[in-house]
This record gives C-alpha cells, structure tokens and sequence, in this order.
C-alpha cells in the first residue's frame, strides 16, 4: 500500500470518527427517533451524499453512533485509569464517568437511546450485552485487586459484586440524565462512593 494511499485512508477515518463525535451530540439532544442525514448535515457540514457513503442508512448511522459512544466511554475510562494506582480511587475514577458527574450526561443519554434500539435489534444487543461484560470485567479485576491488597473486604465473588456496583451506578445514572433536581451529578457521585465503599467493604489504606 503506498503512502498516499495509507494516509487518505487515515485522513477518511478521522474524518468519520470527527462526523460521528459530532453525531453524537445531535443524538443525545435530538434522540435517535429524532435525528436524521440532515440533522447530522447541519451540524457537521458534511454533505448527505457523504453520510450515506460512511454509513449506509439512517438506521446504520445511529448504530454507528452508539457504538462510538461506548468504545469512547470506555477508552477515556481507560485513559484516567492509567495514572490511579489505588484501586478505590479506579472504582471512583469509573462511578464519576458513568453518572455524569465529571463532563456532559451526553454518553448516558445515548446508553439510554442504545437500550432502547438494542430492544428492537438483536445485534446491537448482543453488542450492547458485551459492553456490559467488558465494564463487569474492569471492575472485577479492580476489586480483585483491592481485595489482594486489603483495601476491600468481599464476601462474594469480585464479578458478582462487579454486576452490583455497576447496577448502582445505572440506578443513580438515570436521575442524572433526566435532569432530576434533586440528584445532580455532584450529588450521585457522593451517594454512589458511599453505597459502593459499603459494597466492597472499603478499608483504609495500610
């Protein structure tokens, strides 16, 4: 392959990857019901024409977005994990992203747009199931970790306790993402750090 080649492929899949960040925002405002081609066009000021060329159809191009959005979310995860060493501090770096309560709720609410399209289409089901086994598994390897390293005192297994902390987080997630008042972001991740420190049996620091 020659470079010219290498690199105009490169330069078409930053551009996608920069229409779908942007599609993104238009989901999350719009819902997926709501957005089409023009929709995206106008926020993007990316022709139709080059929509479908990226995507196929309308349908294709919000399932595109949702998985974006996930592997965005667990990459930036990924990024803030990579400088926390103590595993209480990595289950807290993970509960703030998910509730919201540090930067927008624009990946909550396509989590909750995906759900709902992932009702209707098997695939993105199956795709949207394995999301959760991957967030399931970087939580269990942390409370794994803490456990060897006396921070947590468990009486379950680390995935079963995992497939807990995580129902947490989705359960003060959903306020935040609504827009409820009475739960901002700042709040739910106070109330998350106290029932997941309960959960894992946080011990102090040796």
């Amino acid at each position: 392959m020659s470079d010219v080649t290498r690199n105009g492929g490169r330069r078409a899949a930053r551009k996608r990857a920069d229409v779908l960040a942007a599609a993104c925002s238009v989901v999350a405002e719009r819902g997926a019901d709501g957005t089409r081609f023009t929709d995206v066009t106008a926020a993007t000021g990316v022709g139709v024409s080059t929509l479908q060329y990226y995507f196929g159809s309308r349908e294709d191009m919000l399932i595109a977005v949702f998985r974006f959005a996930a592997q965005s979310d667990f990459d930036a995860v990924g990024k803030r994990l990579a400088s926390v060493a103590d595993p209480w501090e990595r289950l807290v770096v993970i509960a703030s992203h998910l509730t919201g309560a540090v930067g927008s709720d624009t990946g909550w609410r396509l989590w909750v747009e995906s759900w709902r399209w992932a009702l209707r289409d098997a695939d993105l089901r199956a795709e949207v199931l394995g999301d959760y086994t991957r967030w399931h598994e970087l939580i269990a390897g942390i409370i794994t970790a803490g456990v060897a390293q006396g921070r947590f005192g468990i009486g379950a297994a680390p995935l079963d306790v995992a497939r807990q902390a995580l129902a947490l987080i989705d359960g003060l997630a959903l306020p935040v993402a609504l827009g409820d008042p009475q739960v901002t972001g700042a709040m739910a991740g106070d109330l998350l750090s106290d029932a997941l420190g309960r959960l894992v049996g946080l011990r102090p620091p040796t």
